[in-house]
This record gives C-alpha cells, sequence and structure tokens, in this order.
C-alpha cells in the first residue's frame, strides 16, 4: 500500500460514527482539538442523539491549509464504532477513502456498494482497550491511539489531551484511557500502516487561533460587551453558552442565575437590565416561544435586552439535537399587539463573537430586545478562529465598572453605552420623551430625579398608564421610529456581497449556511457559472436599500435555509415583490457545498425554460 502524505494543499474530512455511549465524540473531540495545536485550520460538525442510550452519533472534523468555510461535502476517512452507525454514515464516504472500523463490531459491506477503492483498515477496538486494562468504555481512546498515529500526532500531545480531559476522574479511569491510547498507537505500529495524513506541527503561520465552539464565542462576546448578567433554564442546544457563561462571569465580577424556567429567566434578565446590568438570556425554540409575553415587556418599557436563541429541529420537542432555522417566522412575528425588536444572525463560529458584541451595542444604543439567531450547527461547531487583534482599546463606561478593553473588528471599535439622562432632563424627568430616533435617556433606580413608573401597559412620556387613541399612536411611533432609524443607518453601514457584479444568478442566505453557500459558489465558478451571494446579518429590520441594489439586474435569485416552509424566502418576498427560488433543507443537518451547488445547477440549465418554483 502506497504512503499517503499531505503537507500542502490539504483539505481532509474524518467521520467518526458511533451510537450514544460508544465515546464517538469524546474521541472525535479530543482528535480534533490535537489537530487545532498544529498549523492547520480545523473545523467540526457534532451531532447528538436525542435518545438517553443508543442513537446515532458523530463528529466530524475537517482540517485544511487554509480557511474552513463548512463541514464539507464528502468523507475522506470514516471511523465506525458499530455497525448501524457504519450502516448510517458509509453512503458518504468517498469512493476512494479510508475506512477504520472496529473489527469485532462492524463487518463492512459486500454488496452493490463498491469496496474495491477503499483503503480498509480493520482494528478489535474492543480487544485492544480490554488488553490494555480498560474496558468497553475505552474503546473510544484506543480508535484516538489509531487515528494519532494514522494522522502522525504526537503521542504525548494526545496523551496530555486525555490526561487534561478525565483529570477529575481519578488516577484509575486516567491509567486506564492513557493505556488504550497507547494499545491503539501500538496496534498501527505493528500492522506497519502507513500515514493518512502528517498532522505534524508545522512552522507559524505568524498569527494566532483559538478554538472556540459558536456557544464559546457568544460566550466571549457578551463578556467584551460588558454583560454582567445571565438568567437561563437547561435546553439543548443552547445549555453549554449558558454552563459558559455560569463559569465565566463570576470572573469578570457578573453572575449568572438558573431559574425554574424560561418565563422567569427572561424576567430576571429584564429586572437586571431595568438596574442597570447588561443582560443576556441563552435559549432554544421552545424555551423562546415561553418569553414572548416578556420579550413584549421589554418592549413597552424599553430596556435594553439581548436573547440568544440557538435554533433547533421543531416543533415542540422535535429535534432537540439537531439543527434548523425555522425560528425566524417567530422571533419576527411571535408577539400579541406590535412591538419593535431587532433580529441578528452570526453566520460562523468567529462571526458569532462579533454579532454578539453588535447585539448588545445596538439594544443599549435603541433600548429594544435583541434576538441572536444562532443554530445547533454553529453553537456545536468548534473552528479555529483569529485571536481579537489587539490594537484598538475601547473604555467600557456601565454602571459596573470601567475597564479597558480590545476589539479586533473596526465595527465593533465602539461599545455603546447606555442613554442616562443629563441633570438638565433629571429637572423634569420623562422617562419616555418623544425624540426625533425614539430613544430617550433612561435612568438607573437610585439616581435622584429619575424615578419613574415602567409598566406594560400603554402611557405617557412619564410612564403614567394612559389609553387615550392620541398616546397609544404617538408612543407606537416613538418606539417603532427606532427601527427605521436602524434600518436607515445600514446606508453608511453596506453589506458586502460575493461574486462577480454582472452575473445573472444570485444567492441570498442568513445564518449558518453562509460557509456552505461560499464554497457552492466557487464550485460553480469553477464550472463557469457565476454567481452573486448576499448574506446579511441584520434580517429585521431589512436593510432594504442594499438589497435592493442586490437584487437588480438579477434574472434568478435562490433563498438557501434550513427549514421546510421558506420562511426567509416568504420574508424577501412581502419586502420586495420579487419572485425568489426555494432551495430547503429540512433534515436535522446542514447543507453541503455540494447540495448548494446541485440548485445552482438546476436554475443554470433548466430555469430558463421551465418555470421552477422550488428545487
Amino acid at each position: 500500500m502506497a504512503e499517503r502524505r499531505f503537507h500542502s494543499e490539504t483539505d481532509f474530512i474524518v467521520r467518526l460514527a458511533g451510537e450514544g455511549g460508544e465515546g464517538a465524540i469524546s474521541c472525535g473531540e479530543l482528535f480534533a482539538l490535537a489537530a487545532a495545536r498544529t498549523e492547520y485550520h480545523v473545523f467540526t460538525f457534532i451531532t447528538y442523539p436525542a435518545e438517553i442510550k443508543g442513537g446515532f452519533t458523530m463528529a466530524q472534523i475537517r482540517v485544511r491549509d487554509w480557511t474552513i468555510y463548512s463541514l464539507g461535502s464528502w468523507v475522506d476517512c470514516l471511523l465506525a464504532f458499530s455497525q448501524p452507525a457504519y450502516e448510517q454514515a458509509r453512503a458518504d464516504l468517498r469512493p476512494e477513502g479510508i475506512l477504520i472500523y472496529d473489527s469485532d463490531t462492524v463487518t463492512p459491506a459486500d454488496d452493490a456498494w463498491d469496496l474495491g477503492d477503499i483503503e480498509m483498515y480493520p482494528v478489535p477496538l474492543g480487544r485492544l482497550a480490554g488488553g490494555s486494562g480498560g474496558g468497553p468504555r475505552t474503546r473510544n481512546m484506543a480508535a484516538l491511539g489509531v487515528l494519532g498515529a494514522l494522522f502522525g500526532i504526537d503521542r504525548t500531545l494526545l496523551g496530555e489531551l486525555v490526561e487534561e480531559r478525565y483529570r477529575g476522574k481519578g488516577p484509575a479511569v486516567r491509567e486506564m484511557n492513557a493505556g488504550a491510547l497507547s494499545a491503539g498507537y501500538d496496534a498501527v505500529a505493528e500492522k506497519g500502516w502507513p500515514l493518512v495524513l502528517d498532522l505534524a506541527a508545522r512552522p507559524s503561520r505568524g498569527q494566532s487561533y483559538m478554538f472556540l465552539s459558536g456557544n464559546e464565542a457568544i460566550a466571549l462576546g457578551a463578556l467584551v460587551a460588558g454583560c454582567r448578567f445571565a438568567a437561563g433554564y437547561p435546553i439543548t442546544p443552547a445549555s453549554s453558552l449558558f454552563e459558559t457563561l455560569t463559569r465565566l462571569l463570576p470572573l469578570a465580577g457578573g453572575r449568572a442565575l438558573q431559574m425554574e424556567d424560561e418565563i422567569a429567566a427572561v424576567s430576571a434578565a429584564i429586572g437586571a437590565s431595568f438596574g442597570g446590568e447588561r443582560a443576556l438570556v441563552p435559549t432554544s425554540g421552545p424555551g423562546f416561544q415561553l418569553m414572548a409575553e416578556q420579550l413584549n415587556l421589554a418592549s413597552m418599557i424599553e430596556v435594553p435586552l439581548v436573547v440568544a436563541d440557538v435554533q433547533r429541529g421543531g416543533p415542540s420537542t422535535g429535534l432537540p439535537t439537531k439543527t434548523e432555522q425555522s425560528d425566524l417566522n417567530f422571533a419576527i412575528y411571535g408577539t400579541s399587539g406590535e412591538s419593535p425588536r431587532i433580529i441578528l444572525a452570526p453566520t460562523s463560529v468567529e462571526d458569532s463573537f462579533y454579532q454578539t458584541i453588535r447585539a448588545f451595542n445596538l439594544a443599549e444604543r435603541y433600548q429594544v430586545p435583541v434576538i441572536l439567531l444562532s443554530d445547533q450547527s454553529i453553537g456545536y461547531r468548534k473552528a479555529t478562529v483569529r485571536m481579537p487583534d489587539l490594537e484598538k482599546i475601547v473604555e467600557v463606561d456601565s454602571k459596573v465598572a470601567r475597564t479597558k478593553v480590545k476589539i479586533p473588528d473596526p465595527h465593533f471599535i465602539n461599545l455603546v453605552s447606555r442613554s442616562l439622562p443629563k441633570p438638565q432632563e433629571l429637572v423634569d424627568y420623562r422617562r419616555y420623551r418623544i425624540t426625533e430616533d425614539g430613544v430617550s435617556a433612561i435612568a438607573v433606580p437610585g439616581t435622584p430625579g429619575g424615578q419613574y413608573l415602567a409598566t406594560g401597559l400603554e402611557h405617557t412620556e412619564r410612564g403614567k398608564p394612559d389609553y387615550s387613541p392620541e398616546v397609544h399612536e404617538r408612543m407606537s411611533g416613538k418606539r417603532f421610529r427606532k427601527l427605521s432609524v436602524i434600518s436607515r443607518s445600514f446606508e453608511s453601514n453596506p453589506i458586502e456581497s460575493h461574486g462577480k457584479p454582472d452575473a445573472e444568478i444570485g444567492i441570498i442566505g442568513w445564518g449558518s449556511t453562509e460557509g456552505a453557500i461560499r464554497e457552492a459558489r466557487y464550485l460553480a465558478e469553477q464550472n463557469g457559472i457565476h454567481v452573486r451571494h448576499l448574506h446579511p446579518h441584520t434580517l429585521s429590520p431589512m436593510p432594504e436599500k442594499q438589497i435592493i441594489a442586490f437584487l437588480h439586474r438579477l434574472e434568478y435569485v435562490i433563498v438557501v435555509e434550513e427549514n421546510y416552509t421558506g420562511q426567509f424566502a416568504d420574508f424577501i418576498r412581502s419586502k420586495f415583490g420579487v419572485r425568489v427560488l426555494e432551495l430547503h433543507k429540512c433534515q436535522g443537518v446542514p447543507f453541503t457545498p455540494q447540495e448548494i451547488w446541485r440548485g445552482i445547477e438546476k436554475v443554470a440549465d433548466l430555469l430558463r425554460e421551465y418555470s421552477v418554483d422550488r428545487l
């Protein structure tokens, strides 16, 4: 067998597939972390089963010489822990790929699936783990040792990572895992198998990187933005975001509270914001739905609030561990009456950090709830991201503290402070004073002369309940005027579009589909098809003039999203009166670039002859 060595132009995808409880994900996470310690870029996709025990589980790791935007379209190396997992994952393995499998539990197919070009590595993982003093629970560490040997990862590095991960489990558990890891390395050496890919550390890229999940990036962005209070209730896939906040906030002088339910969580955050704190509520679809009434309250009393909705498949309990983009309609329209709110959608792990800072800026500047629509794909994904550029020093001036922090992106240089009343405004303080931009000074409780009534009832400028037609119309105009101001502000901060300006086909997406669309556009260009791509971060209020400019001269517009009904496509139609084509995926897993490229190809080849409303 010829030795495989890749030192440049590397783009390699490894998938570990198993059943819940077999340790495929922990094995994959450790392998990904070891790969991230090299000078390669790393991008993961992880999916958990919803069952307490059993169910298909998968960790996919993509390794590349340059920036990675998506999970990829095919699998180069599949490691299967069980027969059911192998059966479910094998279809994505390239015909010339590599199959590593537990020879005690997996029997590769000899049917129509062509194994002729597949390189197979049978390894008795259970026996390796047992022979090293472990048991079935350390099979994943034996598999990690096999991967480490085949991919040229230093045994000491992996040993240190395993030791660090199981440090709190006691010496006996650590010794069993270390023994199984070594057994995997030794098995590859005994077989004389060549390297699949050499992931030994290379010379430095000259820039520092972090290895973060999207949920961790949101937590860090919140801290940098001055958030010092979080309230939540455990819900997949937002729980890891809340857990990260509970660890980090106390280190910054803040606090995180687990409440009895989501209604209590958002109520606590509103109370903290009323008291002058910057507050965040992490949740997912079902919990987000329970918060609707209190989001209306935040809009009515005009307090800043950030809610991070890490979307999952629905409806009801739905697909609690899978990804979907199906909360958009509820985020925009899920109100009784009419209450303004801002909807942002991060596109990647790195972007999650910046959009969280932006969410707090907008919430503080305009005194409205801001919904950050992430999803399971970004939240659980880990990727190598650039360390913040520390050239820009920004002062955070808030009730909590005066600290100096540094922000990497010029779009987020200034952390916006709350509009506190000036001394002359406190002489005759009107909390809800009618202003040109709809924003009025907000006093912190305890400010002399700054007392006011914050009520969910319609009210006058001083907060006194008033149901008269004139007051309701004036105050509704005040609250919604903020969205008009925000929409106009986009004109001076244009959205970047990609692709040739004279392309006839355009793609609009939102959130986590950005990377797959970007790679699909590259595939299209390689095949002589030019496509323009727009991916707005702000979904509501819509950056209307910029989208109209993007739509200009396009013959066909494809809207890509991961839901069944085409929620964003409907939103685009209603706003701009254009006919769009819908490319949907509603399977609990993200789009691959190949799937989007096939949609582009259909439009390029067939749309001129046939009327296609849905691909």
